[in-house]
């Protein structure tokens, strides 16, 4: 199992008013496996994926990635954990616009390794969704969709045993969402990826081994 949630909780105060948004949440996820999450704005969709991915801290609540209970790293620790085992991809492609496609995409693997060298890795990931024509050009140049399919190969570059992606379709018209849609499921396949997608589109959910609903603040299974 690579990342395990147990009775995760998370409320926000508001002057005197506190609002919880997740209420007692437990999700595991094994190897190799699509999760996908439902749920309207404002249902907590978002702040899940965030806490999964060590972006936020619970209010209450346990989580352990391979093994390792999160409230006891140091910052600095959960910062390694997170680039090493840990791939995001957002609603908002967030490309740096002075860098090119290639160079965007190699830019988690700089982080902890300022000698590490991965260009034949992105090379590779390039080809794999057909845009290696496209690899100096910026992202003022790219399309919408050929924008995210670099934000997810940048979310591969550092091959994280978990991709987190939020909303990935939200802004995309209907053949650019099957594009990306195709692309997880090639992913998948292809890398053994395990992969959590949060989504309001029912087309997305579907590609899910499990499929789960937020509703009220708890995550219920939508195909058990």
């Amino acid at each position: 199992m690579i990342l395990k949630a147990e009775n995760i909780t998370k409320s926000f105060s508001n002057g005197q008013r506190i609002l919880t948004v997740l209420r007692g949440i437990d999700f595991e996820l094994p190897e190799g496996e699509i999760v996908t999450i439902m749920g309207p704005s404002g249902s907590g969709k978002s702040t899940l994926l965030n806490i999964l991915g060590t972006l936020d801290k619970p209010t209450a609540g346990d989580l352990k990635i391979n093994d390792l209970d999160i409230s006891r790293l140091r910052d600095r620790e959960l910062a390694d954990l997170r680039n090493r085992t840990i791939g995001f991809v957002f609603q908002f492609h967030h490309l740096l616009p002075e860098f090119s496609a290639l160079e965007n995409i190699l830019i988690p693997s700089l982080i902890p390794r300022k000698n590490s060298n991965l260009a034949d890795r992105a090379l590779e990931l390039l080809d794999y969704v057909g845009l290696t024509e496209w690899k100096d050009h910026y992202p003022s140049e790219l399309s919408g969709g050929e924008k995210l399919r670099v934000a997810v190969l940048r979310s591969l570059i550092n091959r994280p045993q978990i991709v987190l992606a939020d909303e990935p379709t939200g802004n995309l018209d209907m053949a650019n969402a099957s594009n990306l849609i195709q692309l997880f499921i090639g992913i998948n396949r292809d890398f053994k990826q395990s992969l959590v997608i949060t989504t309001h589109n029912p087309e997305v959910a579907d590609i899910g081994h499990r499929q789960f609903e937020i509703v009220a603040g708890k995550l219920i299974q939508r195909n058990s």
